[in-house]
């Protein structure tokens, strides 16, 4: 067995480079403010009840200023304290937010939806009515992004502490029970799908400072990374990369049962390149393995959507990529493999890295006070390396988890690349999701937002177009 190890990657903003993406932001400026043409103001709809609307504008009033860290973990430098959104540093933009792009909901509704008995019509009642006012606010406003409060009496029978925020990590592929509960988020998020507005759920108990939620600097700085993100289709980093090297086509590929379990389709999150734009594509219908009860695509069926990813690539980009990898959480069937392959060679790429992403059950342990360290590679075979993505970090001495870590296996299938480039890409990918600004995410976005992806398209009828930006279904 053989050790390695990979430094924190870093991640390029608009006056450098810093590996945490709340310092980059609060130091360098987002990475767009390198383009011209950027757009510097994000206008806002709200959608809840008069209370919650009140409260959250005095919330956004409040990020718009310094908000200091919280001193639990100040002295770690794991807490940042949050730079504001404005236009003078930081997101260098500004939220635009008044009773013209509001729509109160009525309290009469409320408890009309409440009174009724059945679980599954309560949820979908509640749905049609954020849904209604969605479309107001995104046909005939036109905000850039649109925030639904849950009212606090949705929670327990609308919203479920535990079914409504389950993390990236729940493996979709492995869940035999039939979902049959419907998920709000999820079925929001599909019925939301329709129109051309991102939005961002919001539970009430988020607009107060108490224990249940995130300390007030830790929520602005997540709430606000989002907004910016899917308001202005923008990206607030990206990796740094060697320029001299071709360029790279990152590939997630998951699949998801339908909410009964009869079907399994595929979902592919494409990321264009390390800026992290992409293209979110919806798979046919796919086989289950007799012996180990895994979904793969055929070969026609895995050929056909990767050839459809990289021409969406080309005609965003204007080319090819010179390398494309692939990521998928299970193994890569011959005839999966094959179709892959010959998708690839069909449109003359050489250069090519297929790769499993996986849970393992191996924990390695230091002879210190902390797990092992983030960016630890220890390799068990020639194609199969543990991976820590997660754990302690050197910059700041510390493991700023809660429980021991978990690592990744990755498991190379094809490759062109050495060992080290393939962690070392796996390892900045869990730096890339702009849902939070946390810079250790388990796992690469490509992984996890194929898995969010997954989620919601279980929502949407067969005849309905699923959007191609992650910002709709993050």
């Amino acid at each position: 067995m053989k050790a390695d190890y990979i430094q924190e990657p870093f991640l390029l903003f608009g006056k450098g480079k810093s590996i945490c993406p709340r310092e980059g932001i609060a130091e360098l400026n987002v990475y767009d403010t390198v383009i011209e043409a950027r757009k510097n103001q994000l206008l806002l709809g709200i959608i809840g009840i008069e209370e919650d609307v009140e409260n959250l504008k005095g919330w956004l009033k409040r990020f718009e200023s310094y908000i200091p860290a919280n001193p639990k973990g100040k002295q770690k430098g794991l807490f940042k304290p949050f730079s504001g959104f404005n236009q003078d540093k930081g997101f260098c933009a500004k939220l635009i937010y008044d009773t013209n792009y509001e729509r109160i909901l009525s309290p009469n509704d409320i408890k009309k939806i409440l009174k009724e008995p059945n679980r599954d019509q309560k949820v979908l009642d509640a749905v049609e009515l954020f849904g209604e006012n969605i479309g107001f606010l995104s046909d005939i406003k036109n905000c850039d992004v649109i925030i639904c409060i849950i009212p606090k009496s949705f929670e327990g029978k609308i919203v479920k502490e535990n079914k409504d925020d389950e993390p990236v990590e729940q493996d979709a592929e492995d869940s035999g029970e039939p979902e049959l509960e419907l998920n709000f988020r999820r079925a929001l998020k599909a019925r939301a799908m329709k129109y051309n507005t991102p939005i961002q759920l919001l539970r009430e108990y988020v607009l107060h400072d108490n224990n249940k939620s995130q300390d007030a600097a830790t929520k602005a700085w997540n709430f606000c990374t989002a907004l910016y993100y899917k308001g202005l289709q923008t990206i607030p980093w990206k990796l740094d990369v060697d320029e001299n090297k071709p360029k790279v086509c990152f590939v997630g590929i998951g699949f998801y049962r339908s909410r009964d379990k009869k079907t399994i389709q595929t979902s592919l999150a494409q990321i264009f390149n390390e800026n992290g734009k992409g293209v979110i594509l919806r798979g046919t219908p796919v086989m289950e393995d007799k012996d180990d009860r895994k979904p793969h695509l055929s070969y026609d069926q895995s050929l056909s959507l990767l050839k459809d990813a990289l021409t969406k690539y080309k005609f965003a980009t204007g080319t090819l990529p010179g390398r494309v990898v692939l990521h998928k959480t299970s193994k890569y069937y011959e005839d999966e493999l094959d179709g892959f392959i010959q998708a690839m060679q069909d449109l003359g790429i050489t250069e090519y890295d297929i790769v499993t992403v996986m849970e393992t059950d191996l924990r390695f342990f230091r002879n210190n006070l902390y797990p092992p360290v983030r960016g630890s590679v220890f390799s068990l075979t020639e194609n199969r390396h543990i991976l820590y993505t997660r754990g302690s970090v050197h910059q700041y001495q510390t493991y700023p988890g809660m429980y021991i870590p978990a690592p990744l296996e990755v498991r190379i299938v094809e490759s062109v690349s050495s060992v080290k480039t393939v962690c070392k890409e796996v390892l900045g990918l869990t730096k890339m999701n702009w849902n939070n600004t946390q810079f250790d995410n388990k796992y690469p976005i490509t992984i996890g937002c194929a898995r969010r992806v997954g989620e919601i398209m279980k929502y949407l009828g067969e005849n309905e177009q699923p959007k191609e930006s992650y910002a709709f279904y993050m």
